[in-house]
């Protein structure tokens, strides 16, 4: 009895270290667990190497640039500058009509002026001008000689010194303004020269025309007073 004891203690002490040497050993990797860990992570990206490429990105055709010039074969057009240069006027040469006085003919060979007088029409030489309105004046204020020829006409602006500054034109009104000064013989001679410049004037524009004489009106600058 005593040996079959001892066998079952020996037997128990075996079997105990077989079981605690089970617990204490490390079992093989499952190769389920290895896949599945392997597939869940996600690659890793390549270390960088120099610099990083980067794409071109076509310009946006709507964004804003510069206007197109003319350098740059663009068809924008540009705003006109506000000290763009004004179109040439082309000087003409032709002949124009001035006015003189016929005194006593109390308006039968042309208007009537004061003191029973006419103004009669007469056609210059050839001129050149580049406004009509000036060219006309111009060339009248020009003749200093008291009559005309042998026509007997008279010119009452023989004595006056005169020069057109300027012919304005705005809308339907024109006003040519003249400078200098004016010899009057007498009252009479106030209707002969303002028909006579007032006449000439017209005649040119086509249009009644107004006259100033150093700033002043033409009725202004007649005035006796």
């Amino acid at each position: 009895m005593r040996r079959t004891g001892r066998l079952s203690f020996l037997t128990l002490v075996a079997g105990a270290s077989l079981v605690l040497g089970g617990c204490t050993s490390t079992p093989p990797p499952s190769p389920e667990t290895t896949v599945s860990s392997t597939s869940s992570r996600a690659p890793s990206a390549p270390a960088p190497s120099g610099s990083i490429p980067t794409a071109t990105i076509p310009a946006d055709p709507t964004a804003a640039g510069p206007a197109p010039t003319a350098s740059d074969g663009g068809s924008a057009s540009q705003a006109p500058s506000s000290n763009a240069p004004q179109p040439t006027v082309m000087a003409t040469s032709a002949s124009v009509t001035l006015f003189f006085i016929a005194e006593g003919d109390a308006g039968i060979s042309g208007p009537a002026v004061g003191c029973g007088d006419s103004a009669i029409s007469v056609t210059s030489q050839t001129v050149t001008y580049t406004d009509p309105v000036e060219g006309a004046l111009r060339t009248l204020l020009a003749n200093h000689a008291a009559h005309i020829g042998q026509s007997g006409l008279r010119n009452a602006l023989a004595d006056a010194r005169l020069t057109v500054d300027s012919v304005d034109r705005s809308g339907t009104t024109t006003t040519a303004h003249l400078s200098g000064t004016l010899s009057l013989a007498g009252e009479c001679d106030i209707p002969r020269v303002e028909q006579q410049l007032l006449l000439t004037a017209q005649q040119a524009a086509g249009t009644p025309v107004a006259i100033t004489i150093n700033g002043k009106t033409l009725t202004e600058a007649l005035s006796l007073k």
